[in-house]
């Protein structure tokens, strides 16, 4: 399936009555991609009412953090289509009542868009991470990277050479490269990039590695208000710290190419932070840092856990196996 077809169908599952098409700027929308409608500060009563959620002071939070990143949240997650949308009605579940399980732990806890500085706080805009899930005693934190639609698009991906440059030079000094593509300046872009044609997802490989060298560097000193306990503590007590991407299979043929390429890089785990360490030597996150290569699922993850049926038929409609038969 392609964007398109997954945003017809997903929006044949809710009245017309409330969708609009989805604003392209202040004079235009999409003739296909369709959001939420609703007046401006009406937007989680809107998703209560769509999805029949139980609106209480958590939602209220969970919401309020879900919108508070760097990249239009509070318009995306309105998007039937979007990632921001479908990591908040997934994940804002999670208690420790109903925890989730994931890579043979429990999870008690979500934040979302949790921001980390990347190497240094005045080189620009921290890193904001979809979740961040903490355990029962706050032990092991597992970050994840939400993926939807995005990879069924491939391309270029850019990035400020300030910044980035001095990693990625020494990531591909230490790997001799990384599954065909590299980091260099093209079109007077620096991008990572498989020379004047790039075909594949590498979009999710960048904001991966920048939300890596933001757990490696640590919190944001500015964090939304439900968001303000994640300090640098949370990471220094952490026993163990994972970073993961969690993808809805929406496409199998482009998840299993997408999947092959994150694998064939995130696998080289000892030079991916060493490479970090080059670039931020005064990490003390990096030694118990996880990186896990293979990408994770919302099929999987939520075969089994408890969703309202609602959310769960919603998505259903596109891939069902969410439906967790």
């Amino acid at each position: 399936m392609t964007r398109k077809e997954i945003a017809k169908i997903l929006s044949a599952q809710i009245s017309e009555d409330y969708l609009v098409g989805t604003p392209v700027n202040r004079q235009k929308s999409s003739d296909w991609s369709k959001s939420i409608k609703c007046k401006r500060g009406n937007e989680l009563a809107a998703l209560v009412n769509v999805f029949k959620l139980n609106r209480d002071t958590i939602l209220e939070n969970h919401f309020e953090a879900a919108t508070s990143g760097d990249g239009n949240e509070l318009s995306r997650i309105l998007t039937l289509h979007s990632s921001s949308l479908l990591a908040f009605l997934c994940f804002s579940h999670i208690s420790n009542t109903n925890p989730i399980r994931i890579l043979d732990t429990d999870y008690v806890e979500p934040m979302f868009e949790v921001k980390n500085d990347v190497i240094d706080s005045s080189l620009g805009k921290p890193s904001n991470i979809d979740v961040m899930l903490l355990n029962e005693d706050r032990t092991k934190v597992l970050f994840l990277e939400s993926k939807f639609t995005e990879y069924l698009d491939g391309g270029r991906a850019y990035l400020s050479p300030k910044r980035y440059q001095p990693f990625f030079n020494a990531l591909f000094k230490l790997s001799n490269g990384l599954s065909g593509f590299k980091a260099c300046f093209i079109d007077n872009g620096y991008c990572l990039n498989e020379g004047p044609r790039t075909s594949r997802y590498l979009g999710g490989i960048k904001q991966a590695f920048s939300h890596l060298l933001g757990i490696a560097t640590g919190p944001a000193e500015v964090q939304s208000n439900p968001n303000k306990v994640y300090t640098r503590q949370i990471l220094e007590d952490a026993e163990e710290i994972t970073f993961a991407s969690i993808i809805f299979n929406c496409n199998q043929k482009k998840f299993d190419s997408y999947s092959r390429l994150y694998d064939s890089v995130f696998r080289n785990e000892a030079i991916i932070k060493k490479a970090i360490g080059e670039v931020v030597p005064q990490s003390k996150t990096i030694a118990k840092l996880k990186i896990h290569s293979e990408l994770l699922t919302y099929q999987d993850i939520f075969k089994e856990y408890e969703l309202p049926e609602i959310i769960r038929a919603f998505y259903a409609s596109v891939s069902e196996s969410f439906l967790g038969l």
